[in-house]
């Protein structure tokens, strides 16, 4: 449909139907129908409204139920979050499929060419133009790093695609909604380090890390707005809440 609201309910209908089908083995070629549309399409509503069928499939099926397509799905929605991507809605369906998937991509995680392309394309994505991407994309790397935190240290080293440069450079945002997902970043590190976590080994990223963004913290603790209404959230209180879990 031309109409973007019709297509994103058309994506919840496939979805709370295959919720009930999938899992009896009906409907069969859902996943192949959906993925097609992604690869050979040029109909950006089309796009969209699929992926938001597939992260929604993503979201409320039994990821045993998706395991043996879920190598192909997995690709597609990171084809649909690359910066090569002309529209930034097909990047922010995307991603947000993305993030509903991975719970259910472990064993694209332990290959670690895949694992490099997954995490470059999500750490270009922290740089796209819209701030409603950067802030699903960062959700998705809080995700990984509860996930996948033993698997994190080549990307936290790293300064070209790296996690902790896109770290530095969001936390010095004048915006608060993506300011505030990247202090949530430190939320699962911190709990694996400090044995909220006790099967992960720490790898101590919230220690090394210290040096650099203790000082952009405290900068932005100092920011507070005179006519901010109590409640609301702002910098300072992102500030706050991330040293907190940082001291914890």
């Amino acid at each position: 449909s031309p109409q973007p609201r019709a297509g994103a309910v058309a994506a919840q209908v496939v979805s709370v139907i295959a919720a009930i089908e999938l899992p009896i083995g009906q409907w069969p070629d859902l996943v192949e129908i959906l993925l097609g549309f992604i690869n050979t399409s040029d109909d950006t509503n089309l796009k969209i409204a699929t992926l938001q069928a597939i992260g929604y499939i993503c979201e409320i099926i039994k990821p045993e139920v998706l395991a043996l397509r879920s190598n192909e799905i997995l690709m597609a929605v990171i084809h649909g979050a690359r910066k090569e991507e002309p529209s930034s809605e097909v990047q922010l369906a995307a991603v947000h499929a993305l993030f509903n998937s991975l719970e259910f991509v472990w064993d694209n995680f332990d290959r670690e060419g895949e694992r490099n392309y997954i995490m470059q394309v999500i750490c270009e994505a922290t740089q796209n133009p819209s701030v409603s991407v950067q802030v699903g994309t960062f959700k998705c790397l809080v995700k990984i790093m509860a996930l996948y935190y033993d698997k994190m240290t080549f990307y936290m080293e790293q300064a070209l695609f790296g996690v902790r440069p896109l770290v530095y450079s969001a936390l010095s945002s004048p915006g608060t909604r993506c300011t505030w997902h990247v202090y949530l970043l430190f939320r699962p590190i911190t709990a694996a380090e400090y044995n909220e976590l006790p099967k992960l080994e720490s790898k101590h990223f919230a220690k090394v890390a210290l040096p650099e963004v203790i000082p952009v913290l405290l900068n932005l603790l100092m920011q507070q707005e005179e006519d901010t209404n109590k409640g609301e959230w702002n910098l300072a209180m992102s500030a706050g809440t991330c040293l907190n879990y940082m001291a914890q």
